[in-house]
């Protein structure tokens, strides 16, 4: 999935996906232990997906945590009266 598709989506989703990726890379390690074909490309690809849910959420988490910094704070303003 892109980028841009993944920023589609909200927070619970994005947590879906990435637990599904981790699923899927969890099993793909299994194949290759036990011996059979595992392709190497499909393990860069799933890195590089849960990498891009796990930086998006990231992303969301600090803009979250900057826009409560930008705003006053309700509690302060009443203590001053």
């Amino acid at each position: 999935m892109k980028a841009q598709e993944l920023r589609q989506l909200s927070e619970e989703e994005l947590l879906k996906e990435l637990a599904s990726l981790r699923e899927a890379r969890f099993r793909l390690r299994i194949r290759r232990a036990t011996g059979e074909a595992a392709i190497a490309s499909e393990f860069t690809r799933l890195r590089r997906e849960v990498a891009r849910i796990l930086t998006l959420l990231a992303e969301r988490e600090q803009a979250q945590a900057r826009n409560q910094a930008s705003q006053p704070s309700e509690q302060g303003a009443s203590d001053n009266g």
